[in-house]
């Protein structure tokens, strides 16, 4: 059985202060982890009022790739390819995902173009991830952090991952602490920090 992904445009309303014409993909895979559809619809929302061209795509693949992790990864990435494909977007995107979506956007930055990559409350490592989340083994990610990243996580988060997290150790890793994930200071920080790459 294969599960269809969807994607929705949230283009800037006329009276948006801006046009930004750098979009923001922010995705999610609802049927693998529920949690990493949360807030990301007001998230895509309200950025869009700001003058953001918005796509918000639940991503799915056929459920005989949800055997083996390395197949899940590579069918997540060609599902997500196809989404800004389709979208016709003119410039790399800033990619946005939250909880196990984290690793979908890292296999997909790890070999296709990106203006930058937002990680809300990432697995500290593939490993952690119970098994089932992820069916087999999944090497750790090696791409190196030479273009922008923020990771935006509670206290609590920043300090495991600090401690085991190989991109939440580069210094040119932007991580910023919320004290909830859920409430609009995540909003405002990643409106901040948009605003200081010059997007």
């Amino acid at each position: 059985m294969r599960l269809a992904s969807s994607f929705i445009i949230h283009a800037p309303p006329a009276n948006a202060p801006r046009e930004v014409p750098t979009p923001l993909v922010f995705i999610s895979a609802r049927s693998w982890d529920d949690d990493s559809t949360s807030g990301m619809t007001t998230l895509a929302s309200m950025l869009a009022e700001k003058g953001f061209t918005c796509i918000e795509s639940d991503l799915a693949i056929s459920q005989s790739s949800m055997s083996d992790s390395k197949l899940m990864m590579n069918g997540y990435e060609s599902e997500l390819a196809s989404t800004i494909r389709l979208s016709a977007i003119p410039f790399p995107p800033v990619i946005v995902a939250r909880a196990s979506a984290c690793l979908i956007a890292e296999t997909y930055i790890s070999s296709n173009p990106s203006s930058g990559l937002i990680l809300i409350s990432p697995p500290v490592s593939n490993a952690e991830l119970s098994i089932d989340k992820l069916p087999t083994p999944l090497e750790e990610f090696n791409y190196e952090p030479n273009f922008p990243i923020a990771v935006i996580a509670t206290p609590h988060e920043v300090e495991r991952l600090r401690e085991s997290n190989r991109i939440c150790q580069s210094d040119s890793v932007d991580v910023i602490r919320v004290v909830d994930i859920n409430l609009q200071q995540t909003l405002i920080e990643i409106e901040q920090w948009l605003d200081r790459l010059g997007i």
